[in-house]
C-alpha cells in the first residue's frame, strides 16, 4: 500500500476495521483500574508530603 493510499477515505476505512475497540465492560474495568491507580498514588504523595513536612517542623526548619 503507497502512503498516498493510506491517507484517503479508502486507507482510513481499511485502517479503521483493523482496530481492535474494547468492549464496554473492558473499557469500564480499565477506567476503573486507571482511578483506583491515580487515588492510590494521590494517598502515597499526600503521605510522603506530610511526613517530609512533620519531620521538618519538628526539626524547626518550616
Amino acid at each position: 500500500m503507497k502512503f498516498r493510499d493510506w491517507f484517503s477515505l479508502k486507507g482510513i476505512r481499511k485502517e479503521i476495521k483493523n482496530v481492535s475497540w474494547l468492549s464496554k465492560k473492558e473499557l469500564a474495568q480499565n477506567s476503573a483500574i486507571v482511578l483506583l491507580f491515580c487515588f492510590v498514588m494521590g494517598l502515597y504523595f499526600f503521605a510522603g508530603d506530610a511526613i517530609i513536612a512533620f519531620i521538618l517542623k519538628t526539626l524547626g526548619m518550616n
